[in-house]
């Protein structure tokens, strides 16, 4: 009797194991179905958003690089103030005037009208030299050679 019942719990047994790794696969399918099923629904939804995370991605990437670009240029712009304040200091100690900083509107530059800049700088001949230009309000008549001649009265 002993093996009987020995015999029985042992069918039990892997009966039990086999409905379980049934149940198992059953779940897994249904698992493996219900997320095709969402994937493919959503399909749309999902390749969106991974293109907005991939751009969010490279912008923050972006900034990050335009972060350390400014910082860079920060440093040196401060090591640049620094060095220039230390070569006035040392042209103070050294009894000699400061330069006058370029570009600055002091005095008399501020007052002056800008003249408008010059049409044409310099000409080059067909032998190669280079002959400057001067720029006059009224052109001569020589200088037009014949090409646009003023109007004269016949008298």
């Amino acid at each position: 009797m002993a093996s009987a019942k020995r015999d029985i719990r042992y069918i039990i047994d892997s009966f039990s194991e086999d409905l379980i790794q049934i149940a198992k696969d059953v779940v897994r399918e249904h698992v493996e179905r219900s997320l095709t099923e969402w994937q493919a629904k959503h399909q749309k939804v999902l390749a969106k958003k991974s293109v907005e995370d991939e751009r969010a991605l490279r912008n923050r990437r972006a900034l990050e690089r335009i972060e350390r670009v400014a910082a860079r240029r920060r440093e040196r712009e401060e090591k640049k103030a620094a060095e220039r304040a230390l070569r006035l200091e040392q042209r103070v100690i050294a009894g000699k005037k400061p330069r006058a900083r370029k570009g600055g509107l002091l005095g008399a530059d501020a007052k002056k009208e800008p003249t408008p800049p010059p049409l044409f700088v310099h000409k080059r001949r067909r032998d190669g030299e280079i002959e400057q230009l001067k720029r006059h309000d009224e052109p001569e008549t020589g200088a037009l050679n014949g090409a646009a001649q003023p109007a004269v009265a016949a008298t």
